[in-house]
């Protein structure tokens, strides 16, 4: 996998791209941390590096279940892919988070919980989490960014939206405009009435 700057996203990468949903979906577990591997340490191209002390004299000590496991031999402390992540102490399949990853930042704008959490075939509130730690996990990347760049000023323009607060639409000063509506027509046709009766009455022929 090409290695990329710290200055560059993994999401902008030629990496990213190979990345497909259904590449994702036929990993296998040593291929999935293999990948999960290479994204969280792309300086060493995948090789583990101990999050607490960043040394990178490890060696493996794999669990009984299977789960991925490494020991520091600086400081001798234990750890995963997720150590020191927002996807630690997970309970998903490192490939259902892979794939939740993709499906989340294909989408041009946005991804629900709840279809995520039908894509994934999770409970709501799983999706839900897991959507809130890919944004958080996206956010943390751009963070302290200066807009333009360093050195640089971004000019913005001022401007003025709304102006007008809407009244309150109290029931006690609510007027019903039917009302008003009807006694409008009611007295037009009085006028019309009594116009008629008028020209009746001064016709030559009704005297």
């Amino acid at each position: 996998m090409p290695r990329r700057t710290k200055s560059q996203h993994f999401l902008l990468t030629a990496a990213a791209r190979t990345l497909s949903l259904a590449t994702v979906l036929r990993l296998s577990d040593t291929e999935a941390e293999t990948v999960f591997a290479a994204i969280r340490w792309p300086e060493t191209t995948g090789r583990p590096v101990c999050p607490a002390c960043d040394c990178d004299a490890v060696y493996d000590c794999r669990r009984p279940s299977g789960a991925p496991r490494w020991r520091c031999k600086r400081c001798r402390k234990d750890f995963s892919l997720t150590s020191g992540t927002l996807f630690a102490f997970h309970k998903l399949a490192l490939r259902m988070y892979l794939a939740a990853v993709v499906i989340f930042v294909n989408e041009v704008k946005g991804k629900g919980a709840r279809p995520l959490s039908r894509d994934l075939g999770v409970q709501y509130k799983t999706a839900f989490v897991l959507a809130h730690k890919i944004r958080e996990a996206m956010a943390a990347e751009s963070r302290g960014v200066v807009i333009g760049g360093s050195g640089k000023a971004a000019e913005i323009d001022g401007a003025y939206f709304g102006g007008h607060v809407r009244p309150e639409n109290r029931k006690a000063e609510r007027k019903d405009r039917r009302l008003a509506i009807s006694s409008a027509a009611t007295t037009r046709s009085s006028a019309r009435r009594n116009a008629s009766r008028q020209r009746r009455a001064s016709s030559p022929v009704a005297k």
